[in-house]
């Protein structure tokens, strides 16, 4: 028993299947007993791979993180105009969560409560994400498609956006149609008008504007 390889396989299955667990109960209710009966192995054999429930909780988090971070640098590392880009890493990053449903709930539900060493990950990725998105929107102010904008909180917005479409969706929404709302509304708003900077009341009128024809 001692020498028996791990495998890769089995590994994954643990951690998915904890995901899916963790996600529907409070990390205190949920007992490894409760991961193995649902993938028919012994509860050794969760504890061949890790060593206690916490750490099995956060390579869950980790998997989906990592699979994020790979599925953004991929949108990002393709030649595409900018706007494209952009529309491209939501319809991902909104498929994403939506395949992944147990790490959004995950990561929604326990940001906050991260270790020091984890929330360290977890903002590594994320900056590292920004940064690469906010040179995608360094592209449209160069080419005077974007009015001077502070891309990084531009991108903190963008984010922002997609997690709330996935987090409020109702029943009958599809990820196409929330890709469509998200990236619409955030395009609309970084270019507006490049060459003129918009006050305070003219975006109240437009606002107001809209409100009454719709």
């Amino acid at each position: 028993m001692r020498g028996r390889k791990k495998s890769a396989a089995t590994r994954t299955a643990i951690v998915q299947c904890a995901g899916e667990v963790f996600s529907q109960r409070e990390f205190h209710e949920v007992l490894t007993d409760d991961i193995a009966q649902r993938l028919g192995i012994g509860k050794g054999t969760i504890y061949r791979y890790f060593d206690s429930k916490e750490a099995l909780y956060l390579a869950a988090i980790g998997e989906g993180l990592n699979g994020l971070h790979l599925a953004i640098t991929a949108v990002l590392a393709q030649d595409a105009p900018w706007q494209a880009t952009i529309e491209t890493l939501v319809r991902t990053m909104i498929d994403y969560f939506w395949r992944q449903r147990d790490f959004f709930v995950l990561m929604h539900r326990l940001e906050s409560k991260l270790g020091a060493e984890e929330r360290a990950e977890w903002r590594k990725y994320r900056s590292e994400a920004i940064a690469m998105v906010s040179r995608v929107l360094d592209r449209g102010v160069a080419s005077g498609e974007i009015a001077p904008v502070n891309t990084r909180l531009a991108v903190e917005v963008l984010f922002g956006m997609i997690r709330a479409a996935c987090l409020y969706r109702a029943e009958q929404d599809q990820p196409d149609d929330l890709s469509q709302l998200v990236s619409t509304l955030f395009l609309r708003g970084v270019i507006g008008n490049p060459g003129a900077p918009v006050r305070r009341t003219t975006a109240l009128k437009m606002v107001k504007g809209a409100t009454q024809r719709s």
